[in-house]
C-alpha cells in the first residue's frame, strides 16, 4: 500500500466517523424540547426558588443549599426532570463555582 492509499483510507474513516457523529447527535433525546410545565408544577418551582434564594441569603455552604434544591426539585419533578440541576448536558447552571468568586 502506497502513501496515496493510507491517506484515502484515513480521510474516509476521518468522514464516515464525522457522519456518524452526526447522526447520533441528531437522535439524542437530550436535544428534544421539555413540554410546557402546568400551572401548579411552575406554582412548586417558584417556591423550589424562593427557598433556594433564602438559603443562599444565609450563611449555609453553596453545596448545602444547592443539595437541598437538588432534593426538592427531585421530589416534585423526578429523577430526570431537573435539567438545570445537572441531569442532562445542559444541567451545568447548578454544579456550583469552578472557581472561587473574586471579591469585591
Amino acid at each position: 500500500m502506497n502513501s496515496k492509499h493510507i491517506a484515502k483510507a484515513v480521510l474516509s474513516g476521518w468522514i464516515a466517523s464525522l457522519v456518524l457523529s452526526g447522526i447520533a447527535l441528531a437522535a439524542d433525546p437530550a436535544s428534544a424540547v421539555a413540554p410546557e410545565p402546568t400551572k401548579d408544577m411552575r406554582a412548586q418551582m417558584a417556591t423550589l426558588h424562593e427557598q433556594m434564594a433564602a438559603c443562599l441569603r444565609s450563611d449555609k455552604p453553596f453545596n448545602d443549599c444547592r443539595n437541598e434544591m437538588m432534593t426538592g426539585c427531585k421530589s416534585m419533578m423526578g429523577k430526570n426532570g431537573c435539567p438545570m440541576m445537572g441531569m442532562g448536558r445542559r444541567g451545568a447552571m447548578m454544579r456550583g463555582p469552578r472557581a472561587p468568586a473574586p471579591s469585591p
